[in-house]
């Protein structure tokens, strides 16, 4: 069973179905299980429909033991052979479709499926001169790197909700990831465990990141660049768990 906790600090890969066949992803499961990592996100931006989904969870599954996690990008790519789904509330989002129409369309799906949801705030943080994917395809109110009392506006709203973790997420290959500053101050604004991704491509940002109070590292477009360097990484974020 895959548990998130304040304090308890975990990695998780993210393989985007879009960026490879099937049979690939499958082969990169199989090495971030040996890396260590804690479970394995499927999903991104530009997943183009729920068969494609299907058939990369269903070859992560032959490959590895991990949870398998849908980070949706809407209700048509759910896939039934998943674990877990982050069932999210884009927090900075203005539209009521990623705020409540995408998950009242998924929501039955989820519950006929027997995927376990975790009610998710999750807020795109812009850190880049050139708007990434995610910031394309959503229409948002900006958080940059500096907007900190925003950002702790949305993770508390999150909190106050019941959602049970807050992920902030600088999208892919950002310029720069979410600042330990932003993260240190969210980490103490909020009692539930949070989440950061975008741009942790080091051990050492990974260190950061956790020393500012992240509980989960997700790692992505790295793993299909250069997914020996996940190791480092992991193993940073196991060493901080056990300080």
């Amino acid at each position: 069973m895959l548990t998130f906790a304040r304090g308890k600090k975990m990695h998780l890969s993210l393989i985007d179905p879009d960026s490879q066949e099937p049979g690939e992803a499958g082969v990169l499961a199989r090495r971030v299980e040996q890396y260590g990592s804690d479970g394995i996100m499927v999903g991104g931006s530009t997943v183009p429909d729920r068969e494609t989904a299907y058939r990369t969870i269903e070859e992560i599954k032959k490959n590895c033991s991990l949870p398998v996690i849908i980070f949706p990008n809407n209700a048509q790519t759910l896939a039934r052979n998943a674990d877990y789904i982050f069932f999210m509330d884009v927090l900075n989002s203005p539209a009521l479709e990623y705020k409540r129409q995408q998950q009242m369309a998924g929501a039955m799906l989820v519950k006929r499926w027997g995927i376990t949801p975790i009610p998710t705030g999750y807020m795109v943080v812009s850190t880049s001169r050139k708007p990434t994917t995610v910031e394309t395809k959503i229409p948002l109110e900006v958080v940059r790197g500096n907007d900190h009392e925003k950002a702790v506006n949305y993770a508390v709203y999150a909190e106050c909700m019941g959602m049970q973790v807050v992920y902030m997420d600088a999208g892919s290959n950002p310029e720069r990831p979410v600042p330990d500053e932003m993260v240190r101050a969210v980490r103490e604004a909020v009692e539930i465990p949070l989440i950061v991704g975008g741009g942790i491509k080091t051990a050492e940002l990974a260190q950061r990141k956790i020393a500012a109070g992240a509980d989960v590292i997700v790692t992505g477009s790295l793993i299909e660049e250069n997914v020996e360097q996940l190791s480092h990484i992991i193993q940073a974020i196991k060493s901080a768990s056990s300080v």
